[in-house]
């Protein structure tokens, strides 16, 4: 009796994983990605015993996918299906079925064996689409960080790697949730101003554990979440969402930057707008690196990128766009799967614009040098669990919630992969990007 009892709480147990972990997706993992990938098509690999043979080609490409079909098994929704390919782990959905897209980028060998846990690979015939991107990491490099973690979550990797980058911040973040303002109670002033203090501090230092100097780094400091109204709002002034913060100046910290930038600014659209176009004429950039406009959610993210092509509209500079996400509009928790695993093309229902894919290797130390970049944020931080052990005991309920439901948004766990992935697209093909 006592059998049939236990395989009933079993049985109710994995109803509860089945509809906790596909509900936090916010699409069906039981569905194609989309993606038309055939003008890049190079080869259609055979798939014999788990393993598939590339053609010596391969090495002429920087970046590779592989078309497969997956399908579960029951033992998906408890553990984490992946497929793994030379000692890196690719993960999938929970219950994941359809077409994926395999990142099979920095190949040692032309033979891939591939180990499969908890999953099941339908086609025999595979294939595969590669990139050739031609990146310079010796050539001038902008990154538009919307808020102060953008640019290490992103990009990291490699901005440490390049020689010449500059990393402008363009909103100060002073609302939202703040992980560590209960010290200050229940004054949202007080918080939202030491939130901003905290977020200027670490977009002007943090790069420098990427080898970018102090005066390569500056923050233009507009109100959060303002971008989007001040675009719709082009000759008025906007304000913050707390009440008591007036003056964005405070934020704005360029006098110390190579850029030459007005060191006071009223919040309008035309100034943020003029604070492009003064950055890309006096930097020059060769390379811009910024938030895809069509795929991330986050107003600040896609107006940054918008005003950025508005700029670039009516300026000589022709620069390749390297986009990026860090909110990706059908699920916060992408990229899936444990730390220093892969980075995939993202779960996608509708066609969006990009020339080209470019996955940037991050090797072990690189990944380790990514991860204290990332905890020397403030915002990234459970910063109050050491106070006390009511506040340690929530920490702990919020870790065990993540590894039931595996509704895990920790950009530890998203940001320190084994890659960063950008979509590329040429300067000619920038209009483009607002067709939404």
């Amino acid at each position: 009796m006592i059998y049939f009892y236990l395989l009933g709480l079993l049985t109710l147990f994995y109803i509860f994983l089945v509809i906790k972990r596909a509900k936090k997706y916010k699409y069906n993992q039981k569905q194609d990605y989309i993606y038309n990938l055939d003008k890049n098509l190079i080869d259609s690999a055979e798939l014999s015993n788990n393993l598939l043979k590339l053609s010596q080609e391969f090495k002429e490409y920087d970046s590779l996918f592989a078309k497969i079909d997956i399908s579960f098994n029951l033992l998906s929704y408890f553990l984490k299906p992946y497929i793994e390919i030379e000692d890196v782990k690719h993960y999938f959905e929970y219950g994941a079925k359809g077409i994926r897209y395999l990142n099979i980028s920095h190949l040692a060998d032309q033979n891939i064996m591939l180990k499969l846990k908890n999953i099941k690979l339908l086609n025999r015939e595979v294939p595969i689409y590669g990139y050739q991107n031609h990146i310079n990491l010796s050539e001038k490099i902008l990154i538009l960080a919307p808020h102060a973690d953008d640019a290490e979550i992103a990009a990291f990797g490699l901005y440490k790697t390049a020689e010449n980058v500059t990393i402008v911040t363009t909103t100060a973040g002073e609302h939202g949730i703040c992980n560590y303002c209960d010290i200050y109670k229940n004054d949202r002033t007080k918080q939202s101003l030491k939130k901003a203090e905290l977020r200027i501090f670490d977009a002007l230092c943090v790069p420098l554990l990427g080898n970018v100097k102090i005066q390569n780094s500056l923050t233009l400091g507009y109100f959060g979440g303002s971008l989007k109204w001040m675009s719709e709002h082009q000759n008025e002034i906007a304000s913050s969402f707390v009440d008591g913060i007036n003056d964005m100046n405070r934020f704005r910290k360029v006098s110390h930057a190579t850029i030459n930038l007005p060191s006071k600014v009223n919040p309008t659209y035309n100034h943020f707008l003029n604070d492009i176009k003064n950055i890309i004429e006096q930097i020059e950039p060769d390379i811009i690196i910024t938030p895809h406009p069509s795929i991330d959610s986050h107003p600040d993210h896609k107006y940054t990128t918008l005003s950025l092509i508005e700029a670039l509209k009516n300026s000589n500079k022709k620069p390749k766009l390297l986009l990026y996400t860090n909110h990706l509009k059908l699920s916060e928790t992408y990229p899936i799967g444990a730390i220093n695993s892969s980075v995939t093309l993202p779960p996608n229902n509708k066609e969006f614009y990009f020339d080209s894919v470019y996955s940037f290797k991050l090797d072990d130390d690189l990944q380790i040098d990514k991860f204290f970049a990332l905890e020397a944020i403030h915002d990234l931080r459970d910063s109050l669990i050491f106070i006390s052990i009511k506040k340690s005991l929530k920490h702990l309920n919020k870790m065990i919630k993540r590894k039931v439901t595996g509704k895990d948004k920790s950009y530890y766990k998203r940001a320190v992969k084994a890659n960063e992935l950008f979509y590329v697209v040429e300067s000619e093909n920038i209009d483009l990007l607002t067709d939404f």
